[in-house]
């Protein structure tokens, strides 16, 4: 497969006029060629990277009545509430797949599913996206959290000793006495080192944010979930000016942003919001891109290079810059989205790319007009989970 008279936007680096050539899942050569399909007046990026999701959790609407003190009081309104009963008639096999489109629509070609392994090993392998395997993993450092995997002791070992396992857990999520102590709590059990991931950070403290930096942690910031549910988010900024590795992510869509592309449009409002300064584009490109896969240990993604495994993010260019572009992005926005070398969505205009494996995918409609194929049997799925809810479903 080669694309030629292409833009291309990585991290840190913008090229004009690029052949893209893709053999065996990875990018293998970037030219000046002109072999190809012509894609003029497009640009490719790296597929995005959604740095925290709970993919089980994948369902609509929200629920919550915030602002809450912690995690815990919302997570008893989910599983007391409506749909969470309503999303209970579903097969987790379709919640997952569910997930995939999630993911899809919006750009993304790998994402961090923080739940323990016993719950999603099954459902990795079928996935059309990459959804992350290499963790070990807590639930929260407090006395109320979850209990996910074994215990603490054992899973930061598994990182500690384990080259390519990072660490995962949510950290302060909320006010109360043992979250605002979280990085303490953490330290003290030997979790906070370079290979730790640490999820929405809300009530870390300057100290803190200077302790994660000191170990060269990573942080994830999931703005549209905080927000939801605490009326509050980290203080992103300090983060940032800090040098902290801050990845973004959407949490839930139970509480958090519907998708990648909403969540950060949102990120970037919220900024200039709290700190009345525009964020800056090509970190927040970054916070989807190669922050992330920094954090995940995930050395061939992330940027659009030879000898780079080829996912691929392709929009038609506009007026605004391309890091900009990237993040006004709508879901109807994306022509072309490429994992691994397949193709996972394209538009009708684009059947020809698919025209040997056509049966590996359905036309559908987003939005009611912009008719687009999509890998999988999504109608199908999407006709089964209205005949066990009852009545016709949308999703956004």
């Amino acid at each position: 497969m080669i694309f030629k008279n292409l833009n291309i936007c990585n991290p840190e680096k913008f090229l004009q006029n690029k052949s893209i050539t893709i053999a065996d899942g990875i990018f293998s050569k970037i030219s000046e060629g002109q072999e190809g399909i012509s894609l003029a007046g497009y640009t490719a990026y790296p597929g995005l990277i959604n740095a925290h999701d709970h993919l089980l959790g994948t369902y609509l609407p929200k629920v919550g009545n915030g602002p809450y003190l912690n995690w815990r009081p919302w997570d008893d309104d989910l599983k007391a509430s409506k749909i969470y009963e309503e999303r209970g008639k579903i097969t987790p096999e379709e919640i997952y797949r569910l997930a995939d489109y999630r993911q899809i629509l919006s750009g993304v070609t790998t994402v961090s599913d923080h739940i323990p392994h016993v719950v999603n090993e099954k459902h990795i392998p079928n996935s059309y996206i990459h959804v992350l395997d290499n963790y070990s993993l807590s639930h929260e450092f407090s006395s109320y959290d979850l209990n996910w995997g074994e215990s603490n002791e054992i899973e930061i070992k598994k990182a500690k000793e384990n080259k390519g396992i990072f660490f995962l857990t949510h950290i302060e999520e909320g006010f109360d006495k043992e979250a605002l102590h979280g990085i303490d709590i953490l330290k003290e059990q030997g979790g906070l080192f370079e290979k730790t991931v640490l999820v929405h950070c809300i009530s870390c403290s300057e100290q803190d944010i200077i302790n994660i930096r000191k170990a060269e942690a990573s942080m994830v910031w999931s703005p549209c979930s905080n927000i939801f549910m605490f009326d509050k988010t980290a203080n992103v900024k300090s983060f940032l000016d800090h040098g902290v590795n801050v990845c973004l992510g959407t949490d839930s869509p139970m509480s958090g942003g519907e998708n990648l592309l909403q969540e950060i449009k949102f990120a970037q409002d919220l900024f200039y919001k709290l700190y009345k300064e525009k964020i800056d584009e090509k970190d927040l490109f970054r916070m989807v891109t190669s922050n992330p896969a920094k954090a995940f240990l995930q050395q061939k993604i992330a940027s659009v290079e030879e000898n780079q495994q080829a996912d691929l993010l392709i929009l038609k260019n506009s007026k605004e810059n391309p890091y900009q572009r990237i993040i006004s992005a709508e879901m109807e926005d994306i022509e072309i989205l490429i994992k691994k070398g397949k193709i996972l969505y394209c538009k009708q205009k684009y059947k020809d790319l698919i025209k040997d494996n056509l049966k590996e995918y359905q036309l559908v409609n987003l939005k009611e007009k912009y008719p687009y194929y999509l890998i999988g049997k999504p109608l199908d799925l999407f006709a089964s989970i209205r005949e066990k809810v009852g009545f016709q479903k949308e999703f956004s």
